[in-house]
């Protein structure tokens, strides 16, 4: 068998399966592929020139683009302190950001509170829609949110219902400074300060207040706890300022709060105002003013009339007790939330605003101040617009909570809610700080109209 499939044993035959010889013919050996391979490196290589020619060429039109586009005078910069008067300011920054839903609460909450410790959201008192046929109701209630499993935990209750208050942290303490415990519209404030202590999961009360405030600013700094701003009975807008030194406490009584003179009160009085310390200063940020409108009468729409929504934001230093002016923020926003934020940063989210018709309008904006730069920059906005909500940057990511709709203040309306229980995670995106400054020729240029609808004026 095997000398039939080798051709009977001749050298150079080959039998078939059905007995016949047949020939073996040797084929010539393919060419070389030597000089194509050569070839398709050289084309190659003349790509990749190419290539990296088209790129150098529209790099440098890029950069005589930025130096000298249609506005002289021109430039990319990282140190805003370089950027003369008179030049207009854009972050690269502008717009970064995405939000993504996380868990919502257990109760919906606006006008509360919200602490960040360790991996978990503290969420304090508010208003929520628990009340009778889903009305307002105040609530002592603290729950401790786990932003990493969506658990929440019942804490020890407050000693008492309280909303719109100020807050502030110090040494493992939650101060919760003035608000009110009625969710009626003319709601009186109150002096009361409870203090919670999170690792006792305890409340306690602290000394009162030299006034009642209602919805007033806080923070504490350098070993101290400040509550400044709000309303008075007669909703005034307060500019003054309270110091609590919690060190000067004794066994048999507790640290006493101190009214600061007038030379340490805010420029610019304000309720409705958030704080965050921020490298040992306060910054007193947004709220709402109460002025004498020249032109309409404060006895009719009173809210509408004779409050203006503030884009100011001042820097207190706890050294010389003293405010400086700091960069505004892009939008007028009073009842939003606010957090410091890795780097010397403040973020803001939301918040109310006025058309000139009506207030309680919620926003969907946010905005990120760089204190080294004394700027704010446009950050992604809200999936959902709210005010009176509240933030806390928890393990890389800032979190917004609950807050109100719109349309949250009208019984019987179809869009009726007195308070979110929605949660969104704001992932940053880290960019670097760089700058465009530019002068624009005149008001008529063809891009200054969206130029000017973007850009971020620095003070």
């Amino acid at each position: 068998m095997a000398d039939c499939l080798n051709g009977g044993g001749k050298a150079g035959n080959f039998t078939n399966l059905d007995g016949t010889e047949q020939k073996m013919v040797s084929a010539s050996a393919p060419p070389a592929r030597r000089g194509f391979v050569g070839a398709c490196f050289f084309v190659y290589m003349g790509l990749l020139t190419c290539v990296a020619v088209i790129a150098f060429i529209l790099g440098c039109y890029s950069v005589n683009k930025v130096r000298n586009p249609d506005y002289p005078e021109s430039a990319l910069t990282s140190n805003l302190g370089t950027v003369p008067d008179g030049y207009s300011v854009f972050s690269l920054g502008t717009g970064l950001g995405y939000w993504s839903q996380a868990t919502a609460m257990n109760h919906s909450r606006s006008d509360h509170g919200v602490v960040a410790v360790g991996k978990y959201a503290y969420l304090i008192g508010g208003v929520s829609d628990e009340g009778p046929n889903g009305t307002a109701r105040v609530l002592d209630s603290i729950v401790r949110y786990d932003t990493e499993t969506g658990l929440m935990t019942e804490m020890a209750t407050m000693l008492a219902p309280r909303y719109r208050f100020a807050y502030a942290v110090l040494n493992g303490n939650i101060y919760v400074m003035g608000g009110t415990d009625s969710a009626a519209q003319d709601a009186l404030p109150t002096d009361t300060v409870m203090v919670y202590n999170v690792g006792a999961n305890k409340w306690t009360y602290g000394d009162k207040l030299s006034a009642p405030r209602i919805d007033p600013c806080g923070a504490a700094v350098a070993g101290k706890v400040y509550v400044f701003g709000g309303y008075n009975e007669t909703f005034g807008s307060l500019a003054s300022v309270e110091e609590l030194d919690p060190t000067t406490a004794s066994a048999t009584s507790p640290a006493v709060w101190n009214k600061l003179p007038a030379s340490s009160n805010l420029a610019v009085s304000r309720g409705d105002c958030r704080a965050v310390a921020v490298d040992k200063t306060i910054y007193a940020v947004g709220g709402a003013e109460y002025y004498i409108n020249p032109n309409k009468s404060c006895d009719g729409d009173l809210w509408i009339n004779c409050y203006r929504f503030l884009r100011s934001v001042e820097a207190f230093d706890p050294a010389t007790k003293t405010w400086t002016p700091r960069a505004s923020m892009v939008n007028a926003r009073g009842d939003f939330g606010i957090e410091a934020l890795p780097g010397g940063r403040i973020i803001v989210a939301g918040g109310e605003r006025g058309n000139g018709v009506a207030n309680q309008q919620a926003m969907y904006e946010v905005e990120e101040y760089v204190a080294a730069d004394n700027i704010w920059i446009t950050k992604a906005p809200l999936p959902e617009a709210r005010f009176r909500d509240d933030l806390a940057f928890v393990n890389g990511r800032v979190y917004a909570f609950g807050g109100a709709p719109t349309c949250g203040q009208v019984p019987g309306a179809d869009c009726y809610q007195v308070a979110l229980r929605s949660v969104f995670a704001y992932f940053d995106v880290q960019y670097p700080r760089l700058y465009a400054a530019y002068k624009a020729a005149s008001a008529s240029a063809p891009r200054a109209a969206t130029s000017r609808r973007m850009l971020l004026r620095r003070r």
